[in-house]
């Protein structure tokens, strides 16, 4: 891989002093970081128990659980907070939230709320190639997204939703942001055109430019796609403005110009 070709990561070592860690119970890593500014609303909805001395961590409610009336509590004080401008969408989509230490989901929550107090969220990233694997799509982001507004995306990339496996998620994300139907997707199946990539963890400071800075905490599942020839991507879900097919060097300059999310620059290199 070209040294110019390598994503930006220098955003990765940051401090958490803006931030309240919040354990699940007797977990070592902390489940989330709340920033400051929601602290106090979580501790009066009862939603997080309050230290009772310096060495006694923040933790959230045990009684905080899928279906509980705790999970219902956290849900509206978060659309009270998008309400009053203290989180910038509402998606009405919830993300699985889950301890540092389990693979069952804790409870559910709207995903912005989510990744904005410094849960764990994951998310399929998929670099789709054409001519035999020559060129590659890059998605342009509408200009109406709440994060990265009109910068180049993967051809495909999106967050699991509560209760969605990784395949699921992959394909109902091929179609609403590229158009990828059942036939298209049989073909490349039969073709064994999908291929795993890597899972890759980000942790970084986001939002720095805006009024709502969070630390984000994200698992990317990335994988290849050849797509069928003559395939071009047709968006369903009105989040992509353009479509941009690249070759390697064309990637290259376009990484090296911050022209891609940190995300899709980290998944689009492992095409290098």
């Amino acid at each position: 891989m070209p040294k110019s070709a390598v994503a930006d990561t220098s955003r990765v070592c940051v401090h958490d002093l803006d931030f309240q860690a919040v354990w699940w119970q007797s977990e070592r890593e902390p489940m989330a970081f709340v920033p400051m500014a929601y602290v106090q609303n979580l501790l009066e909805a009862g939603l997080v128990l309050p230290a009772k001395d310096p060495l006694q961590p923040y933790c959230f409610h045990p009684a905080l659980s899928a279906g509980s009336q705790l999970e219902a509590d956290f849900q509206a004080l978060a659309l009270r907070w998008y309400r009053e401008g203290k989180l910038p969408a509402w998606r009405e989509e919830c993300f699985d939230v889950y301890a540092p230490g389990s693979t069952k989901a804790k409870f559910r929550l709207e995903r912005v709320a989510a990744r904005h107090l410094g849960f764990w969220t994951e998310a399929v990233h998929v670099n789709g190639l054409s001519a035999g694997g020559e060129m590659m799509w890059l998605a342009r982001r509408s200009m109406a997204k709440d994060s990265d507004p009109g910068m180049l995306d993967n051809m495909v990339a999106g967050g699991l939703s509560a209760g969605e496996s990784i395949e699921a998620c992959l394909w109902r994300e091929c179609w609403e942001e590229a158009g990828l139907d059942h036939d298209n997707r049989q073909q490349i199946i039969d073709n064994e055109g999908l291929k795993p990539l890597r899972i890759i963890h980000i942790q970084c400071i986001e939002g720095l430019t805006t009024a709502w800075p969070y630390l984000r905490r994200e698992r990317l599942y990335a994988f290849s796609l050849s797509l069928p020839q003559g395939f071009v991507p047709v968006n369903q879900d009105g989040e992509v403005s353009a479509y941009h097919c690249v070759d390697r060097k064309g990637l290259t300059h376009r990484i090296d110009d911050a022209a891609l999310t940190q995300d899709a620059a980290l998944v689009a290199s492992l095409w290098l």
